[in-house]
């Protein structure tokens, strides 16, 4: 067993150092990362003032004023000891790792009283890709299922024995476990507490002092639960899961995960479907795959130690259908079969595996007396000279046992290829997102995310993009707001500004071009910003235009005329354009101002309607249809001064006519129209 528990721990390490290195790609993984470093600098909760609007953390919820996250303290804090005692985070999970596999082992040795069944348990456990995988990410999922295992085995062996130091173990780990993931926690020591109290029914007195020992585990972590909960959510019996948003809870109907995210439908019929397709995925991701499920079948049918088997399967069906009214067994059901897998249901893999565990050794058990009598009647000359003088059973045994190892390593690498193909691509994305990032930079900095699609937190998609909870690192990532954006740079004074724009093409009409920008930006300051427009000559070839384009519209097919624009707010009001024609000069061809006074001349009088976009493009017609080059530039009002400001460069965008279906691409336009912002003298300061 203790060579068992090394090898977890260490393949969690090797895992999280290697494949795992950043993650799987969950953005939870963020949350519970935060929450570990806000733990480490003794704190509970966050100033929103301070994180609003660019830095709010993922699943973070809001009450007076302070950001608390959305999961408990439990695993956070044991995330935040393993950065204080041994410089890094990643000692956690392997420690989980062992401790899962050991509290597998003293389970099934209580319930089964046979110690090859439980180091087989074990090492099934241990072999299972599900328990590899969660043991190497800094996610709850598996820390609760170890937990609760360890408190069912102390639980049943101090209710057995009177043994007052597993009682209380076992009763801690049970309250600890209300501080990981409290529903799993009800659903699986629900069946344990009646199972035992039903065994002691016959002696109440007993019954009650060994639950008063117990409960005397359990308490402290109760009271630091309701304490925890008073403090963030402002009511001892308010979690902060549903705190943050009233629509994330237990049951049908519409739910969220934030009240900033959409909202998803939840059903019986869903709930159903889903629950369903979660476990016929699950044996994908145990050790022996169909095998393990019909040694498990074996396990609940044989008649030894009925009462115990029944607990065990009690124990992974109060799982199963407690997760019917969760929504995100539905919500999570892409990445159920290659993403992370049936995660909400890891609490239910420890009963199944013992299961399997002592139906494979009676299988084989089985198999091999059946095999000894067909050797026995074989002439001895006709075996192998290393099995002369065995035993016949034994034979058998060895030779099953190595047979059903050998399949069940066949099964269970069979769905691996598409589980690690999905890494790797979570790894390439990740690793494209690092090599765009300067390694170093030259002074303190802001880096605006422009995800493919706008999201207030840069945990999503980008989960390794985190900031230190008192947002005192040197290198600070902030959420793209669009044109709020343009404010970011008098929020945050003496950083240097820079985009990161991890989903740009170089060119949406090549194939496979390549992706991604980073950017140094520069905010503009005044009550007149001038826009002049350049061409380059390396943009496309513009036609002579016989009819000019509608004022600040690209030109539509049919229109022989290219026309650069400059069109401010959402609709073409007060849009300045001109037509453009091949032989075009180096200077600029259209000039803006833009200007907070009157417009004169050439210029546009910015509205009340700030922050905006100031979108300036260039249209060209040709054979296949109007291709468009756009740069949209955030404009906002600069707080107690009235002026304009406004952040440059602006992101590109490309109108690609064989790839209309498609919408805006977000591409490179620097090639076809270059944007020069100026400030202009003005009594504004």
């Amino acid at each position: 067993m203790a060579l068992l528990c090394v090898a977890s721990f260490t393949a969690s390490l090797v895992l999280q150092s290697t494949l795992l290195r950043y993650g799987s790609g969950d953005a939870d993984e963020a949350a519970y990362v935060l929450q570990a470093r806000m733990l480490a600098h003794g704190r509970l909760t966050l100033d929103a003032a301070t994180m609003e609007p660019f830095f709010r953390p993922w699943l973070t919820g809001e009450r007076d004023g302070h950001l608390f996250t959305k999961y408990l303290p439990g695993w956070p804090a044991l995330l935040a000891l393993s950065q204080l005692l041994f410089g890094t985070m990643i000692v956690a999970p392997a420690a989980v790792a062992a401790g899962w596999v050991a509290s597998t082992y003293l389970l099934a040795r209580e319930l089964l009283d046979d110690a090859a069944s439980a180091v087989l348990a074990a090492g099934i456990l241990a072999a299972s890709p599900l328990v590899l995988l969660h043991t190497a990410l800094p996610l709850a999922y598996a820390c609760g299922a170890a937990t609760l295992t360890a408190a069912a085995a102390g639980l049943l062996r101090g209710a057995r024995t009177g043994s007052r130091g597993a009682l209380v173990a076992g009763g801690a780990a049970g309250g600890f476990a209300l501080l990981l993931r409290p529903y799993d926690a009800v659903l699986m020591l629900a069946a344990v507490v009646v199972f035992a109290l039903v065994r002691l029914r016959r002696t109440p007195r007993v019954a009650v002092r060994r639950t008063g020992w117990a409960l005397l585990g359990v308490a402290p972590f109760v009271v630091l639960l309701l304490a925890y909960c008073a403090w963030v959510t402002g009511s001892p019996v308010r979690m902060p899961l549903s705190a943050s948003d009233p629509l994330d809870r237990f049951g049908f109907g519409p739910r969220r995960i934030l009240p900033s995210e959409p909202t998803f439908a939840y059903g019986r019929r869903l709930a159903v479907r889903a629950t369903w397709q979660t476990l016929t995925a699950a044996p994908g991701w145990l050790f022996g795959g169909p095998l393990l499920v019909v040694s498990a079948a074996v396990g609940v049918l044989v008649r030894p130690r009925r009462a115990q088997r029944l607990l065990l399967v009690a124990m992974a069906a109060l799982v199963v259908a407690g997760y019917l009214f969760w929504w995100g067994t539905a919500f999570a059901l892409p990445g159920v079969r290659d993403g992370i897998g049936p995660h909400y249901h890891l609490g239910a893999v420890t009963p199944v595996v013992i299961l399997a565990a002592d139906g494979a050794r009676r299988l084989w058990a089985l198999a091999a007396r059946a095999l000894a009598r067909g050797l026995s009647a074989s002439p001895v000359r006709r075996m192998p000279p290393a099995w002369r003088g065995m035993p016949l059973a034994r034979t058998g045994q060895t030779l099953i046992a190595v047979g059903t190892v050998a399949v069940a390593v066949l099964l269970t690498l069979g769905p691996l290829p598409p589980k690690l193909a999905g890494q790797r691509w979570v790894n390439d994305h990740d690793a494209l997102l690092r090599a765009l990032l300067p390694e170093r930079f030259p002074g303190p900095a802001v880096v605006v995310v422009t995800p493919d699609r706008p999201s207030r937190y840069t945990q999503v998609p980008y989960h390794v993009l985190r900031n230190d909870p008192q947002l005192h690192d040197r290198v600070l990532y902030a959420a793209d707001l669009g044109p709020r954006t343009a404010t970011l740079g008098d929020r945050m004074p003496g950083r240097d500004l820079y985009r990161l724009r991890p989903a740009e093409i170089v060119d949406p009409a090549a194939f496979a071009s390549y992706v991604g920008s980073f950017t140094a930006l520069r905010q503009i300051h005044g009550g007149r910003l001038r826009l002049d427009v350049t061409l380059p000559p390396t943009g496309p070839a513009l036609p002579r235009p016989d009819q000019p384009s509608q004022p600040g519209q690209p030109s539509q097919p049919g229109q022989p005329g290219a026309s650069v624009y400059v069109r401010v707010g959402s609709t073409a009001a007060g849009a300045r354009d001109t037509v453009v024609h091949a032989g075009h000069g180096a200077a600029p061809v259209l000039s803006v101002v833009l200007t907070t006074g009157p417009a004169g001349p050439g210029e546009i009088t910015v509205n009340d309607d700030l922050p905006l976009d100031v979108v300036v493009g260039l249209s060209v017609p040709g054979p296949d249809g109007t291709a468009a080059w756009e740069e949209r530039l955030p404009l906002a009002r600069r707080a107690g001064t009235g002026a304009l400001s406004m952040l440059a460069p602006g992101t590109g965008w490309r109108w690609v006519p064989p790839r209309a279906k498609e919408g805006w691409l977000p591409a490179r336009v620097a090639q076809a129209l270059t944007v020069t912002v100026t400030a202009v003298a003005s009594d504004i300061p």
